[in-house]
């Protein structure tokens, strides 16, 4: 446990004094703070002017058979901008743990580095591990700091401070490590840029307007329901982890808007999703015992 501690440690540090991290951070933070600033200055105007508002703090009256209502219309704007804040966080975070797994094993396995590593007294499984903690502790440090920047926005734009988000970032936080855990795998039998770039179109793939366009291709158009049904057994159950963690934003807004754009083609359980949250602890840990044997089993010499 030592060696893995040493080596997850080194690695961090590595992937601190990188500038992946810094620029993204920097520039999140950056649009982050647009979003919540310039968004609620906008809310305020419309407020003080008197003009009806789109949805939220105006009272929207219309008849309930009315088949064309606005589904966000009685979303307040708070909501949907905490909402658009966490999807690009995120987002973001995905993306980031993408970069930085790709140059963990990948890196060491292209320059033929790794077997530098296995000639010290330490094992395959205290790199393994030392790697992924690594990645991982850097993604969610990455997070922590965007979601206490994202209170503090909130607080100098004299919104009210939303301490729920906390809860729903603390979910959210399981889509980039699984993403992550899933691009440290391809990176053992694949190149690099290869491994992180068949992640990022997995991780797009198993958003919701993703999996609607493969259920319209597969099932509307090649009428090939069984391969579908396999290509969402494949994907990452990222919508689960959306669900679960807008639960504590605006659940209401999540389905509202997958309903608005998609209405019938949004995929269901009944069509081989993954509905519930322990799926998404066995694809975690289905993947975890991939790279695990994928790692002892590849031959570097």
């Amino acid at each position: 446990m030592r060696s893995t501690y040493y080596i997850g440690k080194r690695t961090l540090f590595d992937i601190l004094r990188t500038g992946v991290f810094w620029v993204t951070l920097v520039l999140l933070g950056a649009l982050l703070f647009l979003i919540i600033y310039k968004g609620y200055e906008a809310i305020q105007l419309e407020v003080e002017s008197g003009r009806p508002m789109r949805h939220g703090h105006a009272e929207v009256e219309y008849d309930e058979e009315d088949m064309f209502v606005d589904p966000l219309e009685n979303i307040k704007p708070e909501t949907e901008i905490m909402w658009i804040t966490y999807a690009m966080t995120i987002g973001f975070s995905n993306l980031l743990a993408i970069f930085i797994m790709m140059g963990l094993l990948g890196r060491e396995l292209d320059r033929h580095t790794i077997d530098l590593l296995l000639a010290r007294p330490v094992s395959r499984g205290q790199i393994f591990l030392g790697k992924l903690f690594a990645g991982w502790a850097a993604t969610i440090l990455f997070m922590i700091i965007i979601a206490v920047w994202t209170l503090v926005c909130q607080a100098l734009s004299g919104m009210d401070v939303h301490p729920e988000y906390l809860k729903a970032i603390g979910i959210g936080s399981l889509s980039p490590c699984l993403v992550g855990a899933i691009t440290l795998l391809m990176t053992i039998w694949l190149r690099g840029f290869l491994a992180g770039l068949l992640a990022t179109i997995m991780t797009f793939s198993a958003g919701t307007s993703g999996l609607s366009m493969i259920k319209l291709l597969g099932v509307e158009v090649l009428k090939l329901e069984w391969l579908v049904r396999g290509l969402f057994k494949i994907l990452p159950p990222l919508n689960v982890i959306g669900q679960q963690a807008t639960e504590y934003l605006a659940s209401d807004l999540w389905f509202s808007l997958a309903r608005g754009m998609f209405e019938e083609l949004s995929p269901t359980a009944a069509d081989g999703l993954y509905s519930e949250l322990w799926h998404v602890g066995a694809y975690l840990g289905i993947v975890l015992i991939a790279s695990w044997l994928s790692f002892f089993r590849r031959q570097f010499n």
